[in-house]
């Protein structure tokens, strides 16, 4: 059975948490989740499970863009589920001492990233409220409430008409019974690897033919907050993830929703395949050659979008793997950020490599007969983005030309590396880890140093995210290019701009909880 809000309620940290995330108060709220697993004793698991539920309430949004003077204003509120995801993923990778940071940090973000509606309406003070400028006094009425609690919906049929049903749900955007049905489906363990593919599919399918010239776009979050519940859920156990999906399954349903671009896909897939695609994953077998992994990557840069759709279906037609496609688009993916020097668009090139991260995920362990037509919405995405951002040009081999890594250790590597990225010099960053790579020093030391690096920023889980998606598809990706998954994490962390950039959460493990 699935624990509900008010059962979890019971637990006797539940109400101080509470408080302490509707007062605003970080500190508070981290120190208490400390407590509960440094000196209470309790499993992350567990202190996971009370968090979440407590927070749940209060980081809704009736919509995903909202009208400001006659235009368009996006809204993404999904930021704390993100960081709670990536950090619990993240975890390992850091050196034992370190290794509750990411879930601190996770943490701390939390009473910052409440009714991001009213934050961007100045109603509401927090993360985005400060990154427009605007200083807001907590209302003593609290955060609004804008999804209520739903009860589980178990309807009769078989279980795939009950899935079918979730889907038209979603897609309809019932926000209700979507969330009532997944509930209901959910508390059957029997069906949740069937609901974990469908989640994860109904959020890769959602994501807009283009980011060009739009503020209405949902940047591939759905695929990520699908990613989240079902992660989260693994971790916590899905018995006492009554938080986490109140926090994420209302909002796959919320509008807008975009479908145009994986009905296109549908369309071109069956046109071309006999059986629409659907025994792709079993027929196709054979890597793409190192030459066709970098043609692909130049295309995805410097092609137009119905080249890049129709070199797709060429390599799908040619009996190419998916896996070995989606490792070369990860990999295009990662050249978005290799080639971006403006700080604020390091945003269009971190959503499609964590929505490819995504895909691939979904691809290494499902295996859904339609997998086949997201490679095309993911090579859509990373070529959309390069057109946009006019990425034309690779600029790293001028960044790194001028250093001289002469006489330097790895040791003496990875702290110029750390301070590099906190110092934000995105060309240093990039020399001085492609440095490190071509020196063939240990990648595990890396791995860790740059995970410790992007765990001391703070109010913005997508330090941690990004870095999480390199190392993953890092660790599963074939081709011979894969280290620049590495690079593109190195160079992200040093580009993307912090907001609002403070430490306080850093200065406070390095000072009272690192060893205790």
């Amino acid at each position: 059975m699935l624990l509900t809000r008010d059962e979890i309620h019971q637990d006797k940290r539940f109400g101080m948490l509470t408080d302490a995330i509707v007062e605003c108060d970080q500190p508070r709220t981290t120190d208490l989740f400390f407590q509960m697993v440094a000196r209470d004793g309790r499993s992350l698991s567990d202190a996971l499970s009370v968090v979440t539920a407590a927070e749940a309430p209060f980081v809704q949004v009736p919509n995903h863009i909202n009208v400001r003077d006659g235009q368009i204003t996006l809204i993404n509120n999904d930021h704390t589920i993100l960081g709670l995801r990536a950090s619990a993923s993240l975890t390992p990778f850091l050196p034992e001492p370190y290794r509750l940071l990411p879930l601190l940090q996770s943490v701390w973000y939390i009473p910052a990233g409440l009714d991001i509606w009213n934050q961007l309406l100045g109603k509401y003070p927090g993360r985005y409220a400060t990154m427009k400028g605007m200083v807001v006094p907590r209302p003593s009425s609290g955060p609004v409430v804008w999804n209520q609690e739903q009860a589980p919906i178990v309807e009769e049929g078989t279980v795939e008409e009950r899935l079918h049903a979730h889907l038209i749900a979603t897609m309809s955007g019932d926000v209700r019974r979507s969330y009532g049905l997944f509930l209901g489906l959910a508390a059957d363990e029997s069906v949740r690897p069937l609901l974990r593919d469908q989640l994860l599919f109904l959020g890769l399918i959602d994501v807009q033919d283009t980011v060009i010239g739009r503020k209405a776009r949902n940047t591939g979050h759905k695929a990520l907050r699908a990613r989240a519940v079902t992660d989260l859920a693994d971790f916590i156990g899905w018995e006492q993830s009554h938080g986490v999906y109140y926090i994420g399954v209302p909002d796959m349903a919320i509008g807008p929703l975009y479908y145009s671009a994986y009905d296109a896909a549908c369309v071109t897939i069956t046109s071309e395949f006999p059986d629409a695609g659907k025994t792709l994953k079993q027929t196709n077998q054979t890597p793409l050659a190192p030459t066709e992994v970098e043609e692909m990557i130049r295309l995805l840069m410097e092609a137009d979008g119905e080249t890049i759709w129709s070199l797709v279906t060429t390599h799908l037609r040619n009996g190419k793997s998916l896996k070995s496609l989606g490792d070369a688009i990860q990999l295009g993916a990662a050249e978005l950020i290799l080639r971006t020097t403006v700080p604020r668009q390091f945003t269009d090139g971190q959503h499609p490599f964590d929505y490819c991260n995504t895909a691939n995920y979904w691809m290494r362990t499902s295996d859904n007969p339609y997998q086949p037509r997201v490679l095309y919405l993911m090579a859509n995405f990373v070529n959309d983005v390069a057109r946009s951002d006019k990425l034309v040009s690779s600029v790293i081999e001028r960044e790194c030309a001028g250093f001289d890594a002469t006489g330097r250790t790895p040791e003496a590597l990875l702290r110029e590396l750390d301070e590099a990225i906190l110092a934000f010099d995105v060309p240093r960053t990039t020399a001085v880890a492609n440095a490190y790579l071509e020196s063939g020093a240990d990648r595990n030391a890396f791995l860790a140093a740059v995970a410790v690096t992007a765990c001391k920023f703070q109010d913005d889980p997508h330090n941690q995210k990004i870095t999480l998606s390199a190392f993953e598809e890092y660790g599963h990706n074939a081709t011979h290019l894969r280290e620049r998954l590495l690079l593109a994490a190195a160079r992200l962390l040093a580009g993307w701009p912090k907001m609002p950039g403070e430490r306080d959460c850093y200065g406070r493990f390095m000072k009272e909880w690192i060893n205790n």
